[in-house]
């Protein structure tokens, strides 16, 4: 009731605010229009490697919930979901540990990479610019981005003056399916040096709607096998029967000792194949069985299993997603000193969140017991509690020389809480304490060539608590060095870069660490990687409005400390997580060609990849699972091939001053291969791997007419053909279709621009499942929801 009252309110003021807009013409002739940058990147790029940029006002009509949800428009990009509250870009169908999530420079919390309820701790009102690299960024980045990199570049620690001594803006949100959301920024400068800058965000949701059934349909389906049923999170009632019709004879021998208990017969074992029983060391003939049906078919089974019944370890409501709550908060402050050629900046980053999954486990193992009486068992939600503080310093320097253009230092520190709880029990905790620093110099030996040289430290701690947490204390210590290089000549454009890596992991000295009954990472043995990074790409332009490229990338990836040593369950995933120390580094081999025209607004590009994977490390199945519903899984190593294709289309048109439209399409696939001969691998995978984004098409409209601005996107996701095993064949999801539309209207009020905007998502209020969802069987995405948001700038 409290979230609808207040949508009513916000939508009374936007509308009361609109009116007075109309009433005031001649303010309104001094507002300018607000320009929408495309996503696709076609043009040249001056950075390294292949790059794509969002602007701050792009991001406004795509941000979502998440990040991963935010980026999953993006050919080639698709969202990782794990409920409303966790998400993280998957690219290429590599997400977790190969797809490095940066802010400025900086890597994130990892442990969203070990752990996939753990939701990328950013304030996505204070990204300012997102740069995305599909496809190896290790070169730059390191070997956790051999998939890929996102680095957000925020206003915390400012990189300019402001152009007035003080402003900002205030957002308010309200939405039918999404909760409530405030924003609050402000920027400044204190006298000819200083810039300074302060914002928070606050955001909240109750359960959420959707369309249908929590469960996908095939939960409540009586051929559920028992692994997709733990998955699901359902008791199946099953009893085999006998068929006896198959046997011919009724054994004299049970007959006569049935009702002996010195024997233990049960009247399951009257029915024989045998002429004759054996009794006082004599052949006896064995009645016949009445109920024998001669002439059946050899292969006819034995026993038959009849379902009757299928229940929710949980109950659960219909039109409800179950545990889908969230609770967050974000506030940032920073300051920088900027003089001519150099800047000197500090800031700080804090969040808190508590939000659910919508799953639920058994908080303590069910005890063995002789005892007649039945045992109660209750399933709690799960939830994750995070808290994380950040400190970050930067300094630029561009020093008056010819060669070095500027050289820059960043440090950061990041102390996170991440908690799984089961009900009231506190089941994992993991306190990191990460530092890092990175340092580079950019160069330019003539207008032909320019570079970039750089070292990279990190240093991470890991301390766990809690009944059953499933990894270890741990250390992970980082140097990178690297550099990378950019020709230009005429038409063409040359990049080439190279990175060295050593990595090593150490498991802590934790008498409290209880491992499970799995392989549990050996004897967590200290383990030391060196890593080589290469990259290299050409690019030639004809005639300024085409271009081919091509590139080739060697990247190698370290085991992380979950695939070295974890061992016991990992609550928020539904499985038993077993390490093994002895795995080896991963190396990728990759290529990619794309082509793409330019003309008369019209922007055209086609990309093909192909990365051959060797100790391609992935969460196996081993067909076991635990009392609760835990899947025994545990990390292996095997050869796998990744391919694909994006194709792109984008046509913009501007007919008048303020008044543009851009169309645009798009197409991608995407196929994880097994190309390994391991039997253990077809077995319990198949020939392609389990919850692999599904290929997909889609187009958007954004038009600006004046003071409105209007876009849509619309995306059809195709039922999954490149199924894999989980032991047993995977299901397919059904094909679904997305519609995300919203209109803003921007406008000036007693001097002061004010936006006001409508935005709808999941318009068509399908029930949609992504195939690449570890929950696609628990839950779907959110249904239909109409958000009505006031932005008022001061």
């Amino acid at each position: 009731m409290y979230m609808r009252a207040q949508f009513v309110t916000l939508s009374f003021i936007c509308f009361m605010l609109i009116s007075l807009s109309l009433g005031a013409m001649d303010l309104l002739d001094t507002l300018r229009p607000i320009q929408i940058d495309s996503a696709i990147a076609i043009g040249k790029i001056s950075t390294f490697g292949s790059l794509t940029r969002l602007s701050r006002t792009e991001l406004d009509r795509m941000q979502s919930r998440t990040l991963g949800e935010t980026l999953g428009h993006i050919p080639g990009v698709q969202h990782s979901y794990f409920g409303p509250s966790a998400g993280a870009p998957m690219i290429r169908s590599l997400s977790g540990n190969r797809v490095r999530i940066l802010q400025n420079g900086q890597p994130l919390n990892d442990l969203s990479g070990i752990s996939p309820n753990i939701n990328i701790n950013v304030d996505m009102d204070n990204v300012q610019q997102v740069e995305l690299y599909k496809g190896s960024a290790a070169v730059l980045y390191g070997g956790k981005a051999i998939g890929g990199a996102v680095n957000l570049k925020d206003n915390t620690i400012p990189q300019m003056r402001f152009s007035k001594n003080i402003q900002g803006s205030a957002y308010l949100e309200a939405g039918t399916n999404s909760g409530n959301r405030q924003v609050l920024q402000l920027g400044g400068n204190l006298g000819n040096r200083w810039s300074w800058y302060i914002g928070g965000t606050n955001q909240r949701h109750a359960d959420l709607k959707i369309p249908g059934n929590t469960k996908a349909a095939i939960a409540y389906d009586p051929s559920i096998d028992h692994l997709t049923a733990d998955m699901a999170q359902v008791n199946v009632h099953r009893e085999s029967i006998r068929n006896l019709s198959l046997y011919p004879y009724i054994s004299q021998f049970v007959l006569d000792n049935l009702n002996d208990p010195a024997w233990g017969l049960s009247e399951a074992e009257l029915y024989t194949f045998d002429k004759f029983s054996s009794i006082g060391g004599q052949l006896v003939a064995n009645p016949a069985n009445d109920k024998y049906v001669a002439g059946q078919d050899p292969s006819t089974p034995l026993y038959s299993t009849v379902v009757h019944g299928i229940t929710d370890f949980h109950p659960v409501r219909f039109g409800v997603m179950p545990n889908s709550h969230a609770d967050s908060r974000f506030i940032n402050l920073g300051s920088s000193y900027i003089k001519d050629s150099l800047r000197i900046g500090l800031g700080y980053r804090a969040m808190e969140g508590y939000y659910g999954i919508p799953g639920f486990a058994l908080a303590t193992k069910p005890k063995h017991t002789h005892e007649p009486v039945e045992q109660i068992i209750d399933y709690q939600p799960i939830n994750t509690r995070a808290l994380t503080h950040s400190m970050q310093l930067e300094s630029a320097i561009q020093p008056r020389s010819s060669i070095f253009t500027e050289l820059s230092i960043k440090y950061m520190f990041q102390y996170a809480d991440d908690r799984e709880l089961v009900g009231i029990y506190r089941v994992n905790t993991m306190e990191s304490y990460r530092h890092g620093l990175r340092m580079e110099a950019q160069h330019r030996f003539s207008k032909y060539w320019s570079g970039l040289h750089g070292i990279e430290l990190a240093h991470m701690k890991l301390q766990g608590d809690g009944l059953r947490r499933y990894l270890p204390n741990n250390l992970s210590r980082e140097i990178g060095l690297f550099t990378t290089q950019h020709v230009a000549w005429k038409n063409l454009l040359l990049d080439v870069g190279y990175r060295h890596d050593r990595v090593a992991r150490r498991k802590l000295t934790d008498k409290q660490y209880k491992p499970s009954r799995g392989l549990a990472g050996g004897k967590l043995a200290p383990r030391d990687f060196a890593l080589h990074q290469f990259s290299a790409e050409l690019r030639y332009d004809l005639l300024n409005f085409a271009f081919l490229k091509g590139s080739l990338r060697q990247s190698e990836r370290a085991p992380e400390v979950n695939e070295l040593y974890a061992g016991n369950e990992h609550f928020a995933i539904l499985v038993e997580e077993n390490g093994d120390d002895r795995l080896k580094k991963e190396r990728a081999l990759s290529y990619e060609v794309a082509a793409g025209i330019q003309t008369q607004g019209i922007q055209i590009q086609a990309t093909h990849y192909h990365t051959d994977f060797e100790n391609y490390l992935y969460l196996a199945h081993t067909g076991i699972s635990r009392s609760g519903g835990f899947l025994v899984k545990e990390w292996r190593a095997s050869d796998t091939r990744v391919t694909g294709w994006e194709l792109e289309a984008l046509y913009h048109f501007n007919w008048q001053q303020g008044r543009s439209i851009e169309l645009s399409c798009f197409a991608d696939l995407v196929k994880n291969i097994n190309t390994s001969e391991d039997h253990l691998r077809r077995w319990a995978e198949g020939d392609f791997m389990p919850n692999l984004p599904t290929s997909r098409y889609g187009g958007a409209i954004v038009l600006h007419y004046h003071r409105f601005d209007v876009n849509a996107i619309f995306e059809h996701y195709l039922e999954q053909r490149f199924l894999g095993k989980n032991i047993n064949i995977e299901r397919p999801m059904s094909a679904y279709s997305m519609l995300r539309a919203d209109i803003g209207y921007n406008f000036k009020i007693i001097g002061r621009n004010v936006s006001c905007s409508l935005r709808g998502q999941n318009l068509l209020n399908q029930e949609a499942r992504p195939q690449n969802s570890m929950l696609k069987y628990l839950a779907p995405l959110p249904g239909r929801n109409i958000t009505l948001g006031l932005k008022f700038y001061l």
